[in-house]
């Protein structure tokens, strides 16, 4: 399927390429969402939470909402299919190429696909994921306040940066120390001082009933009570950019992570990233940076 040419190709559906999307539509520009149809990264959570005027609606309804403001001005589509591919040809246009066998020209492309956790194969972990399992604090953690909460370091720069900051959100706290991980003897004292205890070893079993998490068990022995987990789990770009990287010579950090100068451009002209994609925090960065995009492409926009 042939759809020739748009201005701007946008790579993802979120809260970063719907807010590029949605400046840009009220700057005429004729613009194609291409949206991957599996589950989003955050699909688990209960809602989105710290963005003025869309707190705690779910991931599916500000899609829903911010669709149906973008729809007023007549210059964005929507495209339900994975990009496989996004080649340049000599005419400097991008050739994007879908899953489902469209196929377009765009002007400029912009990056907001994202990234993958990677979630352990842990029992009990993908029952509790998103609701007492939680990845970010600023996110989940009014809904799970007041609860006994356990820290899961994978690194000592977890290990020093959430145990205290956590006591916003609660005066129970357990740090967790994952295998490779340590302390000095100062801090952990410090952290016993602070009414935070102090474990170590693999999680092998998260007790649970439905998604609430009731404890966890360690490769110790031990056993620990808990109702909540913070859980950061490693990540990954998707597939996509790999490709990039081949076609393209996309510039990635060591991570996999796209780099961008300080206006959100690639090294690749005209090609931007913004949001997950970049190893970005939450669905306010994503929508910082998105508009930030667009407001750098209507800046520099020569027809």
């Amino acid at each position: 399927m042939q759809h020739n040419p748009y201005d701007i190709a946008v790579i993802g559906g979120g809260p970063g390429g719907l807010q590029a999307t949605l400046m840009l539509a009220r700057t005429r520009k004729r613009i194609l969402v291409f949206d991957d149809p599996q589950p989003p990264r955050n699909g688990a959570s209960h809602g989105v939470h710290n963005v003025l005027g869309l707190d705690g609606l779910l991931p599916a309804k500000t899609r829903e909402i911010a669709w149906q403001q973008i729809d007023i001005y007549q210059s964005a589509e929507l495209s339900h299919e994975q990009v496989t591919n996004i080649t340049k040809g000599d005419n400097d246009y991008f050739h994007v190429t879908g899953e489902q066998g469209t196929s377009i020209r765009a002007k400029h492309v912009i990056l907001a696909i994202g990234y993958r956790d990677i979630h352990p194969t842990v029992p009990g972990f993908a029952q509790c994921w998103g609701d007492t399992i939680i990845p970010c604090p600023f996110c989940d953690g009014y809904e799970n306040r007041d609860r006994v909460w356990g820290v899961v370091a994978a690194s000592e720069n977890e290990a020093h940066h959430f145990p205290k900051m956590l006591q916003n959100w609660t005066s129970h706290i357990k740090l967790i120390l994952q295998p490779g991980v340590s302390i000095d003897a100062d801090y952990h004292a410090n952290l016993v001082a602070s009414g935070i205890s102090v474990h170590s070893g693999a999680i092998t079993q998260i007790h649970h009933t439905g998604s609430k998490v009731e404890g966890v068990s360690l490769a110790t022995g031990e056993q620990i009570e808990v109702g909540t987990l913070l859980w950061i789990p490693p990540k990954q770009p998707v597939p996509l950019i790999h490709t990039l990287v081949k076609n393209l010579g996309l510039a990635v950090d060591d991570g996999g992570f796209v780099k961008t100068d300080d206006t959100q451009q690639t090294n690749v002209r005209r090609l931007w990233a913004v949001g997950d994609v970049q190893n970005g925090r939450s669905a306010l960065d994503a929508i910082s940076t998105g508009g930030k995009v667009a407001q750098m492409i209507i800046r520099t926009w020569y027809p």
